[in-house]
């Protein structure tokens, strides 16, 4: 019979706490005497709890291992535990474990059921395997975003000018200092940023783009700094951590610095001396690690003369100086970049012709890699049997060609120009089996011009 009183271990109390709770369990005293077990275990035997109270554990489970537990003082964690109800038998995954008393001394046994049934824990154990794939999932989603894609191996180019770049950027990037980026719009800034962070020992750590002159000033605390719930208005009711602290053991890339507005300058200078940052609404500084590499298109000295970029900033982001050379000075590079950007679009069958390829290694390239990849893009999708020809250019490239100013290039051109005529009239006239109305429309021109030309070129069906 179940026992009470004050100085009794097994008493109401504990009994009512333990019977509202859904796991088994069931205790015993140091002779195996159960005194004591709840609901849930009587269910697992498929008796009243006043028939277990009373007897040995092994008449209620034969196996019990309630006598080696106590012998050794030892608990088991997990194990299976076979009982017998209504004729048939059951697995039961418990703990057991030794009870002691206030002066130390054992006083009883405990067994624990974890699951009813080991079902449950596979159950258990399959969902866990989900969590854990989902978050694996959404941790390589997130270091994927926060992931640097260009080493210096993606830097493509053999000219002099490309390669000595690529020397100093191995070096500066081997130390932890500050990087600046000097380089006209499309020259790949972000490109040689990546490739510092990949060649850095930060490498495994993040690599946060923002580019400064694309948030609008209102912004900018809240974008860098990040703030809490209920900063101010419109606020996300779970905060946000800004992007200093995602680039936490990793790189920060500051693309257009020249854009920041000059409050955020200030901060900024704050948080790279302190390597502190405070989010918006809060008063506890996170502590932060991260390197800078920052990037602009504009002169640094004009733009402190002029007052929009504060000078003591200037000198802590620019340790190290890297000034990328535009498309101009280094056009040996040319063909290589434009083969490697018809692989990239899967045209690596289009062939660009010798004389449009002396065009435009004439031409100045004010948009840099960004122009000829946009170029070489529609030029591609345009062309007529996998050739690009002079007369598939721009009328923009043509005019914008150096070389245009001297006489004698003037003439060479113009033969460029005219033999790439002539073969687009013949093409256009073998394809339009030498119908003049339905050529000269082809070719977006009159009748009458059409047979200009013809006379010009002396072409004949003949």
């Amino acid at each position: 019979m179940e026992h009470s009183g004050a100085s009794d271990p097994f008493s109401d109390i504990e009994a009512k706490i333990l019977d509202n709770i859904p796991i088994g369990i069931i205790c015993c005293d140091t002779d195996c005497v159960v005194r004591y077990l709840n609901a849930t275990y009587a269910g697992y035997l498929g008796m009243e709890k006043r028939e277990a109270v009373g007897r040995k554990i092994t008449e209620l489970i034969p196996h019990s291992r309630a006598d080696l537990v106590l012998k050794t003082e030892v608990a088991e964690y997990g194990e299976k535990c076979t009982i017998r109800r209504g004729g048939e038998e059951y697995t039961l995954i418990v703990n057991r474990i030794p009870l002691p008393g206030d002066d130390g001394r054992l006083i009883g046994f405990l067994s624990q059921t974890l699951f009813g049934a080991p079902e449950e824990l596979q159950r258990l154990s399959d969902k866990i395997v989900q969590l854990d794939r989902k978050v694996g999932f959404y941790r390589r989603r997130y270091h994927s975003a926060l992931s640097a894609i260009h080493s210096a191996d993606n830097i493509l180019g053999q000219s002099t000018a490309i390669r000595r770049v690529k020397e100093h950027l191995l070096r500066y990037a081997a130390t932890d200092s500050p990087v600046l980026l000097l380089g006209a719009t499309g020259t790949g800034k972000e490109l040689f940023a990546s490739a510092v962070h990949k060649a850095s020992n930060r490498a495994g750590g993040p690599f946060v783009s923002i580019n400064c002159g694309a948030i609008p000033q209102e912004l900018f605390e809240s974008e860098f700094f990040g703030y809490l719930s209920g900063a101010f208005t419109g606020a996300s009711k779970e905060g946000r951590v800004g992007h200093i602290e995602l680039a936490d053991q990793g790189t920060l890339f500051l693309d257009e610095i020249g854009d920041m507005p000059m409050q955020a300058q200030v901060k900024l200078l704050r948080v790279i001396e302190d390597k502190t940052v405070f989010r918006i609404g809060s008063t506890r500084p996170n502590k932060v690690d991260f390197r800078i590499v920052a990037a602009t298109n504009l002169d640094p000295q004009t733009l402190i003369r002029a007052g929009k970029f504060r000078e003591d900033l200037y000198y802590r982001i620019s340790t190290m100086v890297l000034s990328i050379p535009p498309l101009a000075e280094r056009k040996e590079d040319i063909p290589l970049l434009i083969g490697h950007i018809l692989e990239q679009i899967d045209r690596k069958q289009v062939r660009f012709s010798d004389g449009c390829m002396d065009v435009l290694m004439r031409y100045s390239w004010p948009g840099n890699i960004r122009e000829l990849r946009n170029m070489v893009t529609r030029l591609a999708s345009l062309c007529h049997d996998d050739m690009v020809d002079v007369g598939d250019l721009s009328p923009d490239i043509i005019t914008g060609i150096d070389g245009c100013r001297r006489t004698s290039d003037r003439s060479a051109l113009s033969n460029i120009l005219e033999g790439s005529e002539q073969s687009l009239i013949l093409n256009a006239l073998r394809d339009n089996d030498w119908n003049m109305v339905r050529t000269a429309k082809a070719l977006g021109i009159a009748r009458a011009t059409l047979y200009e030309k013809l006379k010009k070129y002396r072409i004949s069906r003949n």
